[in-house]
């Protein structure tokens, strides 16, 4: 049913590479080793590298009345098995490409052309000439073996990105068995329209998120690529090939309970727990509702519509200091949090345990300001209060502190140790475009305009200053995508100056060019004329992205 293969620079030339696979419980049995090809056409090297089975997990329904192949029911089932083993490269090459092929794809899809003559591909890209110490996205587990007929469905795509890169997602095809050999669409179906819903298929490139209502039953491939930029160079990227299956469902009327522990495992007895509806970004992701906790840290929320959710526990600092606002799984940040959803009349077990930090014993000084462009208020530039602040020991991902905007906007990290940082920004379907990575030393010992705004698009730095020693992550957008049929196209993220902006079709074939200048991070480009389809966007001298032109 699909999978992906992720890598881990260990040190050196060493990276752990890991292979998940997605298994149909009612197809053929996998093996316990897994054979994988590493190559670079530039170094003119190939070799093989076995694979070792190390877990499997079993995805169920959760449903009495809907048991899957997994449990001798009919629905579909998933099992989920993952693959692992240290490679070592044998020479420093830009293009270093780690792969798995297999043959054959599942009899039941329905929107590739022969699919039992079609193999599966999976593939992970590595440069260790330029960035010998990259590990590549991890995508986030699947939740379920199967979405519901005829209700609204997000794919939770996010990807873990343990550099600290910033990730650029897109709908891809999918592939048999070779990158050079996409694999043939059933029409009316696409790689961007990959299966039939009741408005079309909805995909964020800053969240990596699918969201659609499907409308057809059956197996339907979808397939994903994130690529990850350091200072706007492409460095690295992966592959998801999924089998989505769609079957009927009962209507479901849900419940989601749990007890909010402190980073020992106590219970609290003081603060709040807020229920998110989940969704495809910012504007999809809206707070329902907030309960506080009882004396036993314990929380409810019921009467739930079907549906995708986040819990987040809310700190009360005057009882809890040294503990950050938490969601469900033990992360600080909502991109790797746990969602949760079921398909059947049930109560959602989701207990969340705070995460900690320790006290700030240094002389440093970072602060700045968080400004609202249009996610909540139509004014810009409003101060955006109340929005949780993130700083991390870099590069170890630690978390140092956590603080929220205060009523004007206004953040601030007091008797900062000396060392190497991040900042991040976190609210509930808004991604990270941006953040500022600071060294406070005996030099520099004040960062007081590290400052930060907010669009539907995500987080993004603003601040002028000369002092910050490195300002990275920050990711080039377009939208729409799809764009309409007046073929209006809007950049963002780029750098101030003149731009060349070249449009390709699929078969490689230019199409458009165009001569931008870039005022304030933005552009806009007329596409014209083009013909409905997908095309590849090059920005400048380096950034490709998918476009979907309607």
């Amino acid at each position: 049913m699909g999978g992906e293969l992720t890598y881990q620079h260990l040190g050196g030339s060493d990276y752990k590479v890991d292979l998940v696979l997605y298994r149909d419980c009612a197809g053929i049995l996998v093996d316990p080793t897994e054979s994988i090809w590493i190559g670079s056409l530039n170094c003119s090297i190939l070799f093989p590298a076995t694979l070792f089975l190390t877990d499997t997990v079993t995805l169920s329904s959760g449903c009495a009345n809907l048991p899957t192949t997994c449990e001798g029911g009919t629905a579909p089932g998933m099992q989920i098995y993952f693959y692992t083993d240290t490679i070592t490269l044998p020479a420093t090459c830009t293009d270093w490409r780690i792969w798995w092929a297999q043959c054959c794809r599942n009899g039941a899809i329905q929107n590739l052309v022969d699919p039992t003559t079609l193999d599966s591909y999976l593939e992970a890209r590595l440069d260790n000439v330029n960035h010998p110490d990259n590990s590549s996205p991890v995508f986030q587990e699947m939740q379920l073996p199967f979405v519901c007929y005829g209700e609204p469905f997000c794919l939770d795509n996010a990807a873990y990105e343990p550099d600290g890169d910033s990730l650029a997602y897109s709908m891809s095809f999918v592939y048999n068995g070779d990158p050079s050999t996409p694999a043939w669409y059933v029409p009316p179906y696409s790689p961007f329209d990959p299966l039939p819903t009741a408005n079309g298929v909805s995909f964020d490139p800053t969240t990596g998120n699918m969201c659609c209502t499907p409308t057809g039953v059956g197996a339907f491939v979808v397939g994903f690529q994130v690529d990850e930029y350091r200072n706007g160079m492409l460095i690295g990227g992966t592959r998801r090939d999924l089998q989505l299956w769609v079957v009927p469902c009962p209507s479901a009327n849900l419940g989601i309970s749990g007890t909010v522990f402190d980073s020992t495992g106590t219970a609290v007895s003081s603060g709040s727990v807020e229920l998110w509806e989940y969704g495809l970004n910012s504007q999809n992701s809206t707070m329902l509702n907030s309960t506080p906790v009882n004396a036993q840290g314990e929380y409810a929320f019921s009467g739930l519509p079907g549906g995708q959710y986040l819990v987040r526990a809310i700190v009360d600092t005057s009882q809890y200091p040294g503990l950050a606002d938490s969601y469900h799984a033990g992360t600080y940040y909502w991109q790797y949090a746990d969602v949760l959803h079921s398909v059947c009349d049930t109560v959602l077990q989701a207990d969340i345990a705070l995460v900690g930090y320790g006290d700030l014993n240094g002389s440093g000084y970072l602060g700045g300001y968080l400004g609202d462009l249009g996610i909540m208020r139509s004014t810009v530039g409003d101060p955006w209060p109340d929005v949780d602040v993130i700083l991390e020991r870099w590069p170890e991902q630690v978390l140092v502190a956590c603080a929220r905007t205060n009523a004007s906007g206004h953040y601030a990290f007091n008797n900062v140790p000396f060392g190497e940082y991040r900042i991040l920004m976190d609210h509930p379907g808004l991604p990270m475009l941006g953040y500022y990575h600071v060294t406070v030393d005996a030099l520099h010992t004040t960062f007081a305009d590290l400052d930060y705004a907010a669009d539907p698009f995500g987080f993004f730095t603003t601040s002028g200053t000369t002092s910050v020693q490195e300002t990275t992550g920050t990711q080039i957008m377009i939208a729409p995508n799809p764009v309409g049929a007046e073929g209006l196209l809007h950049l963002r993220g780029l750098n101030d100056g003149p731009m060349l902006v070249q449009v390709d079709d699929v078969m490689g074939r230019r199409v458009l060019v165009r001569k931008l200048q870039v005022t304030g991070g933005q552009a806009l480009v007329t596409l014209g004329p083009l013909p409905p389809g997908a095309y590849l966007i090059r920005i400048g001298d380096g950034k490709v992205l998918r476009l979907v032109k309607e």
